[in-house]
């Protein structure tokens, strides 16, 4: 019984610490906005098609199509990479009652 209470309880409090990580922050917030909307907005698509450009020349010299895949790769990271980690850091639910 000793052995599993030194499991669970560790286990426990960290699942506790973790429920709490994502919450406050407000500080960043004015950060978080400016370099999101970088990424969303014409910065964003400037790099995309530039890495875009970049991997097909790299492309036509190395007579392979995988620096393009980079390119587009990049391009699609830079679009969808702030909404998905946006969803994913904030698709929590609150904790309402303490432990």
């Amino acid at each position: 019984m000793k052995k599993i209470a030194k499991i669970i309880v560790p286990v426990a409090l960290m699942g506790a610490a973790a429920a709490h990580a994502g919450t406050g922050g407000t500080a960043f917030q004015t950060v978080y906005d400016e370099i999101s909307g970088w990424t969303n907005g014409t910065l964003g698509k400037t790099i995309a098609v530039s890495a875009l450009l970049v991997g097909i020349g790299i492309g036509v010299i190395k007579q392979s199509v995988i620096a393009a895949v980079v390119g587009v790769s990049m391009g699609l990271v830079a679009g969808f990479g702030p909404g998905v980690i946006d969803g994913v850091v904030s698709a929590g639910l609150p904790i309402t009652q303490g432990i």
